[in-house]
This record gives C-alpha cells, structure tokens and sequence, in this order.
C-alpha cells in the first residue's frame, strides 16, 4: 500500500502513538485532554497526505527542501504554524516541540512497514513514497519551529519594550527629586514627602525586575522557587496596604479581613501576588476610585480579592489577560500601554501553590480573586 493511503487508512492508530508520546512529554503539572495533547496532529498529517498524492515538480520539490513554503495562499497560518502557537502556550519548549515530530515520522514508518511486506516490484514506488514523507514532514517542522523562534522573539522584545516605558516614569521621578534635593538649601517637611515618593519609585523599579526574573524562571529555567511555610495572608495583607497608602496620594485602600487567614505558603510569593493585583488596580483603575484588598477563611483555603473601579475588561479577555502568549496583542496600537508582566505572574503564583485565579468585570468594578488551598 503506498505511504500515504496508508497513513488515510490508520489515522487514529497514528493519532494514539502521537497522543501518547505527547502525554509523556508535557511539561511538569501539565494535566492536558485528549483534545490538546492531539491538538492539529490530524490536520498536518491530512495536509502530508494531500501533499504526497499531489504531482510536484523539480522545483517545487527543491524549494521544499529549502524550507519555504509552496502553498497557495502563504499568508494563512498553516497546521504546523497554528501548533506551534499552542505548544508555546501550553509550556513546550522547542526540544520538546521537534521531538514530536521525529516521533511521528517514526510511528508512520513503523506502523507502515510492521504491516506491509515489501515486495520487489513495489520497490521503487515505496522508496518514493519514503523520500516525499519524510520531505512532507521537514517542511511541517521547519514551519513550526519557525514560527516557535518567532513568537519567542517576539515576546522578548515586547519584554524589553514593556521594562524601557516602564521604568521611564519612575526614573524621571528619581531625577527630579535628586535635582530638587541638590538645590534645595533649607530641608523642609516637604522632603520627607519627596524621599516617600521616590522610595515608591524605587519599589515600582525592584517589582519589574522581579516579575521579569519570575517570568524568565517560569519559562525557561526549572519553575518557580517556592519555599513553604506557616503564613498569614491578613498580616501579608496588612503590611502591603500600609506600603501602599503611604505611596498613594490619588486612591483610597480599604482592607478586609474574614475568618482564619492562615496555611502553609510562602509569604513572599504570596505578597508578590498582592502586591501585584494592588498595583494592577491601580494603573487600569479609575483615577480616584477606591481599591479594597479583603482576604477571607474558608474551611480548606483562603481566598485574596482586589477590587478596583473602572472600565470594565470584556468578557472575551477575561482568559487572555493572564496569558503571555496573548500580551503581544494587549493594547495595541497604544504605545503608552503598560505591557507589564504582573498578571501572568500572579497566574504562575497560584498555580504553583496549587491554587487558581480569575476574574470578575462589570460596570460595578473589576474583582481579582484568588484561591488559595491552605496546605498548598
């Protein structure tokens, strides 16, 4: 039977082998459905087949081979393309995206030749048949592992864009204030004021940099560093309201607490997650609106909740604001869009305390809400 009536003929025996090498392979707590473990497996092996029972000429043959695309419309993402946007998603790295698809051309050939016995005169026709698979799969990888490069760079300039406008603000506060104190002969009340508001700046500078560590561990190094121990979330709480009111001229912090607040965390990964919804709230919030950080007991977890007034996030971004994969496409056309990473961290935080995030948007406010298991 030729290659590609074969692979037409085993599709879901090729699937499962796919599917389970998948299985294997995902990234650490990676709990992924059938659905995304096969994720567009059927897809490229359909557009192989199509490509192997199609007549092809020398050249396209040759510009193949060279890793360009001879499709007819070049500028619709392909199988390939689209399944490396959900590989980066879901945590894959590029090794492990490449190592599917030798796998696949392993599985086909295996499969294959485990159920044909290769007669002489079918020869010819299966080594042709062995060559333009092969071509059919190297053209599918240099598709994914060309868009994978992309996005990666991508995002990486996105990141060093996002810290270059970030820090811009506080720095020309630090600069101002070191300008002012230079000049100033007689100290005043008014540089105790001056030293608080450039010490928040400070505070800003540090939290990108962390968040920017945090998400560089996350993706390419071994997981975040998380060190379990007894914490109180209200007195986490407690502490950063107080940093932040004293910070604060234009928003009013209100703090609730309910029940035990109490399980076992690390504290100052707990404070990022705080910390982070707090000055979320505070740059996409109204300008003078108030912002309520409440934690509340519950009999297994304790749940961390910013509230803040303002434009409502549309219910289609709900998922995305979360996700790093889809910052590229927040805000854009606003070069003054603050392209922070403090949301992705937060997700990653809980995450790793075995915990959860989500959100709440309507014209009554936005509501952050985290779930936190108390033995994380």
């Amino acid at each position: 039977m030729r290659l590609h009536k074969f692979i037409s003929s085993n599709m879901e025996a090729i699937l499962k082998e796919w599917e389970d090498f998948a299985r294997i392979i995902q990234p650490p707590g990676g709990e992924m459905e059938v659905i995304e473990l096969r994720d567009h497996a059927r897809d490229l092996l359909n557009n192989i087949v199509r490509d192997m029972d199609t007549a092809q000429t020398e050249q396209e043959r040759k510009k193949k081979s060279h890793g360009k695309s001879t499709a007819t419309d070049p500028e619709a993402d392909t199988a390939a393309e689209v399944h490396a946007d959900e590989r980066l998603g879901a945590g894959f790295s590029i090794s492990l995206l490449v190592a599917e698809y030798r796998a696949l051309r392993a599985s086909v050939l295996r499969l294959w030749f485990k159920g044909e016995s290769t007669r002489q005169h079918e020869y010819a026709d299966e080594m042709e048949d062995l060559i333009r698979f092969n071509e059919a799969i190297d053209q599918a990888l240099a598709e994914s592992v060309a868009r994978y490069t992309e996005a990666v760079t991508e995002n990486s300039d996105i990141f060093v864009g996002m810290l270059g406008h970030d820090l811009r603000s506080p720095l020309q506060v630090l600069s101002f204030g070191a300008a002012k104190l230079k000049n100033m002969e007689d100290a005043d009340n008014s540089l105790n004021q001056l030293g608080s508001t450039m010490i928040a700046s400070v505070q800003r500078m540090k939290e990108m940099l962390d968040n920017l560590m945090d998400f560089t561990e996350s993706r390419i190094g071994e997981g975040l560093n998380i060190q379990l121990e007894p914490s109180d979330l209200a007195e986490i709480t407690r502490q950063l309201v107080e940093e932040f009111r004293s910070a604060t001229l234009n928003h009013t912090l209100t703090r609730v607490v309910t029940g035990d607040c109490t399980g076992n965390w690390d504290a100052s990964r707990i404070g990022q997650i705080c910390q982070n919804l707090i000055n979320n709230a505070l740059q996409h919030g109204a300008a003078d609106g108030e912002i309520i950080v409440s934690c509340e007991g519950k009999d297994d977890s304790v749940t961390l909740a910013v509230k803040s007034q303002g434009a409502p996030i549309p219910q289609s971004q709900h998922q995305e604001i979360f996700e790093i994969s889809n910052r590229k496409h927040v805000g854009k056309g606003n070069p003054n869009k603050n392209l922070g990473l403090g949301l992705y961290i937060v997700k990653e935080l809980a995450q790793a305390h075995n915990g959860s995030v989500e959100v709440e948007s309507s014209s009554a406010g936005t509501v952050f809400r985290v779930e936190l298991p108390r033995g994380a």
